[in-house]
Order: structure tokens, then sequence, then C-alpha cells
């Protein structure tokens, strides 16, 4: 059996034909599809669960912390799949630019692997599907100022396909540390793209101005401290969060979705990719103590076509004037993009296979 690799490049020429509406469309099929199995309940001991999201395990190494999230996912066509991402998170004190990842992808027949597709990209592409569908969900059609935090990958995806999803918006603004070559590089990026856009690097200091004008807000930075004041926060923006995946991590203040707060600024109800992952690993989640009943998955509020469902408006994710999506990245998320990619590579003549 031969096995398909894809490098960073090649993994780049078959993303940069994806447009942001079947992307919004294949994560929202694969987040309906794992709550509505979730919502089934337990399986017979004998029945293999068409749904297997287990929380990420880590191991630690002298310069990264390295992440594996193995998961299995049955799409709505009855097609099984089953893979494992690996991803090398560098410490501080690591020098070495870059978020390594890669993921398997199985032959759930045979066993054998499938698949060996560059994942650094596909990490940000599928979350940021995620957060481009819940801005389609929440935020203003008429936005027109999205607010970045940080300039990796991440934060151009995120970019890339709420410009494209918001054609209303005029201005990007990213705030940065500092501005570097990657800064530079990447509202270089955006800019090319979208050239009737106004895209600025902005550095912390002017926060406080960027976030007052802000429609629809991206944190894309692994913050451990909250790197905006919620009382800047106007009504009406959506935000989405990803940056934050550990209980030490945190983007926001947990007093912007505590139970306890009665401030006027609360956002009561929130949108997250996964209850369980959430509750158990978003640092802001944990400390602010929002109970479950205050979060509503993704999969919840669109159909098994990935589309908004009728009674959207029930769920009450708006009632304050102000929304939020948080995200820690499910394994069937990398499962459904890294299928969607081999296929398309397939069919492109993209990849090098080896004999395995």
């Amino acid at each position: 059996m031969s096995v398909l690799v894809l490098s960073e490049a090649q993994v780049a020429s078959v993303t940069s034909t994806l447009s942001a509406s079947l992307l919004t469309l294949m994560i929202g099929r694969t987040m309906h599809a794992i709550t509505a199995d979730a919502k089934l309940g337990p399986k017979e001991t004998d029945v293999v669960p068409p749904i297997q999201n287990p929380l990420r395990i880590a191991t630690e190494s002298g310069a990264h912390k390295t992440l594996y999230m193995p998961s299995r996912l049955t799409t709505s066509q009855d097609i099984s799949l089953t893979a494992v991402k690996i991803v090398s998170v560098p410490k501080p004190s690591t020098s070495i630019p870059g978020l390594p990842a890669t993921t398997l992808l199985f032959d759930e027949q045979t066993g054998k692997c499938s698949a060996m597709v560059n994942a650094g990209e596909l990490t940000g592409i599928r979350t940021a599907a995620g957060s481009a569908l819940a801005s389609q969900l929440l935020a203003k059609p008429d936005s027109t100022y999205l607010l970045c935090f940080g300039t990796g990958t991440q934060a151009y995806h995120h970019a890339r396909l709420i410009l494209e999803l918001f054609p209303t918006i005029k201005e990007a603004a990213f705030v940065v540390r500092a501005v570097t070559h990657r800064g530079t590089a990447l509202a270089h990026k955006i800019k090319e793209k979208f050239p009737l856009v106004d895209v600025s690097l902005n550095l912390v200091s002017d926060t406080r101005g960027l976030v007052k004008k802000a429609d629809i807000i991206c944190l894309c930075v692994p913050s451990t401290q909250p790197v905006f004041d919620a009382k800047d926060l106007k009504i009406g923006v959506h935000i989405n969060a990803i940056g934050s995946y550990t209980p030490s991590m945190m983007e926001f203040s947990p007093s912007l979705i505590s139970p306890s707060e009665s401030d006027s600024i609360k956002i009561p109800t929130i949108l997250v990719d996964s209850r369980n992952a959430c509750l158990a690993e978003a640092g802001e989640l944990i400390a602010s103590g929002i109970l479950p009943t205050s979060l509503l998955e993704l999969g919840d509020v669109v159909d098994i076509a990935g589309a908004r469902v009728p009674n959207f408006d029930e769920f009450g994710l708006r009632k304050e004037g102000r929304s939020l999506f948080k995200s820690v990245g499910i394994g069937g998320m990398d499962v459904a993009i890294t299928s969607l990619v081999a296929q398309m590579a397939t069919t492109m003549g993209i990849g090098t296979r080896v004999e395995f």
C-alpha cells in the first residue's frame, strides 16, 4: 500500500483553492455530526462508536510540549475516517520559530496509514473555519472593522476567511507586541488579497482604541492573561477566542462570562466547539466557573448540511448584544480537513506516493 505524503508547500497549493464558503460548510457538517452523536448517549458495547474525540494528551521535552490528538469521524454520508494529529508547541525559551504539526490519516479497512500531511497550515484553516462559521452566525452582517490579535498562521486564516465572508469590512487591524518581518509579511499578504481593505499593524499600547471600534475580534495568541479590557467592547461586537488551550492560559477576562458577575458587559451564553473540551482545557472558562448549561456547541446551531438551524434566535447567543465563540480544537476537525485536502490533492495530482 502506498502513502500519500503532502509537504507544507503542497498543502498550500491545495488549500489556496478552498473558498471560505466551502470551508464553513465542511466544518458545520463536521460539528453537527459530532454533537448529534453525543446526544444519542451511550452506545451498545459491541458497537464501534462512529464519533471518537478523546481529550488530547501531551509529552514534554526541553524545547517543546508535544500534543497528540486522535479522532474518528463518521460523516452524514456514513463515511468513517480515523486520524491522529501531532503538534509540537515551542516553549517560550525556544528560539526556533513555527509550530510543527503532522496529521496521519488511516485506512479503516487495512489499519494502515494512507496519508501523511503537513498540518501546520491545516490547523490554522480548520480553526479559522470554525470561527468564520461562528462569525457568520453571530456577527453583524454589515460589520466594517476586523481586529486580530497575533500575526501567525491562525491570524492570517482568520482574517482571510472573515474578510471573504464579510465584504463590508473596510479595515483590518492586527495587534502586535513589536513590528516584525512576520507581521509585515502578513499585512502585505492580506492587502494583496483584499486591496480595498485598509490593513494596519498596531502595537499593544493602541489596544484600547482598536477594541472600541471593532465589530469582529479574533484572539489568536497563546496568552496567559487577558489581552484587552472587556469594558472597551462595544455593543454588537462578536469575539472569536482560539489562542488559549490549557487551564493556565487566557485571552479574555473570565469576568466576561462568569455567572457570578452582574455587569452589563457579561455574555451569559457562549458558543463553543466542544463543551467538554472547553470546560477541561480553556483557562478562561475554568476560571470563570461558567456552567455547562451556558455553553452551546457549534453543532447545536447548524443542521446536517452545515447551515444555520431555523430556530437559531431562540438560543439567545446575542441576548446582551455581544457574542463569543471559544474554540480549543477537537480531533474531528482535523480528520475532516485532512481528508478533504488529501482527496483534492489526489484529484489535482499533487503530492508524493511512497510505498510503505
